[in-house]
């Protein structure tokens, strides 16, 4: 059994103005890269024998601040990057909230919401879910650090409470935390998620 501690990056300037990102190239801040060196100190005793991260600047950036005090193997996977959101790139919660009728359309489709041009959640999902099991056969038994992004977290953490991800469903996440995520026989299972970090 190939165990995941699953992780969103560290804070950038378009976090602190809840921009959406997606697959834009935006560097932690300061802030972030502070909160990279505090998660450091904390996973330093967990056990952790490789890093697996996105292959986005900030996803990279927070992996390699926390590797310089663990030291391990790091290895990156351009499917575990964030959903791409298409025409709402960039966009805030302000602008989301005047194309209010549009957004809401979507989030009652689930895991087929996909702003236009954009990514699907279930294909954010299906890439996210090969990654890992396809590094679980590579690394059986290991423990590994998933450093990524929070809607991979969040699609990962609907699909495996068993959720359709719909606007009136709980939420399975609370942010900046630790979930541990467990693949045997090429199946993901869910182990405990929202740990202090």
């Amino acid at each position: 059994m190939t165990t995941y501690f699953c992780m969103r990056h560290g804070e950038t300037d378009w976090n602190r103005e809840s921009r959406i990102q997606g697959t834009t190239e935006i560097p932690l801040n300061d802030e972030g890269r502070s909160m990279a060196r505090k998660w450091a100190e904390r996973l330093a005793d967990g056990g952790l024998e490789y890093i697996l991260t996105s292959s986005l600047g900030r996803a990279k950036e927070t992996a390699a601040i926390i590797n310089e005090k663990l030291n391990l193997p790091v290895h990156e996977d351009p499917r575990l990057g964030e959903q791409d959101w298409g025409e709402w790139t960039g966009l805030t919660k302000e602008d989301l909230k005047e194309i209010r009728k549009q957004v809401k359309g979507q989030e009652y489709k689930g895991f087929d919401f996909c702003p236009p041009k954009g990514e699907s959640r279930n294909d954010v999902l299906m890439r996210a879910c090969d990654a890992l099991i396809e590094f679980s056969e590579e690394h059986p038994g290991k423990s590994v650090l998933v450093v990524t992004h929070n809607g991979v977290l969040k699609c990962l953490a609907y699909a495996l409470n068993g959720l359709e991800f719909m606007p009136d469903d709980p939420m399975p996440l609370e942010p900046y935390r630790l979930h541990r995520i467990e693949c045997l026989e090429n199946e993901l299972a869910p182990g405990q998620f929202n740990m202090e970090l």
